[in-house]
């Protein structure tokens, strides 16, 4: 009777055994997947403008903060001076100049260019943007602008460069800001 009891408990308990190991573990907490694609460090901003009407006529505005944010001040911070009334494109380079030698940020950024884009933002002159760049799905990047200037003002043109790393849609809200600068504007 003892064996015909056992025969008929032993498949119950490797089947309990089997079930209970293979249940999950409420207590583990999950490990968020690895950091893809990081925000990048850019210490410098170099804005190249190229009037329309005359190539040769080239005008840059550099913002210079070579340990990065936070730490010292910025070494150079010079004013955006445009003429009224003109066309003129916008090349902006980045730079990493922690790095030996100095990374050109602004690749990296046109190779991801599906997760970044530059917005703009103007207080109190006259200037309307263009973009000139697209990534792969249709939205503005920034890289390359087109800027027309309207009459004399002064006042401040704010740059900004966000990372949407898998969440770009065009519009400033998500993501993690790489970059901002507030540049002085003269148009004159």
């Amino acid at each position: 009777m003892k064996k015909q009891l056992f025969k008929l408990l032993t498949p119950a308990l490797l089947l309990m055994l089997f079930w209970s190991g293979c249940k999950k573990d409420r207590d583990q907490v999950a490990v968020p997947p690895p950091v893809l694609n990081a925000p990048e460090l850019i210490t410098s901003m170099v804005l190249v403008f190229t009037d329309s009407s005359n190539v040769s006529n080239i005008i840059k505005a550099e913002f210079r903060d070579p340990d990065g944010p936070g730490g010292n001040a910025a070494t150079k911070f010079d004013t955006i001076k445009l003429s009224p009334n003109k066309t003129y494109s916008l090349n902006i380079l980045l730079l990493d100049e922690t790095k030996n030698p100095i990374d050109t940020v602004s690749e990296e950024i046109w190779k991801e260019r599906n997760d970044h884009q530059f917005f703009f933002s103007h207080s109190g002159i006259n200037v309307s943007i263009t973009y000139l760049d697209v990534d792969g799905n249709g939205y503005p990047v920034g890289l390359t602008t087109k800027w027309r200037t309207g009459i004399a003002s002064l006042s401040t043109s704010k740059i900004t460069l966000k990372h949407q790393a898998g969440t770009k849609n065009g519009t400033m809200g998500p993501g993690e800001t790489d970059v901002e600068v507030n540049y002085q504007t003269k148009i004159q």
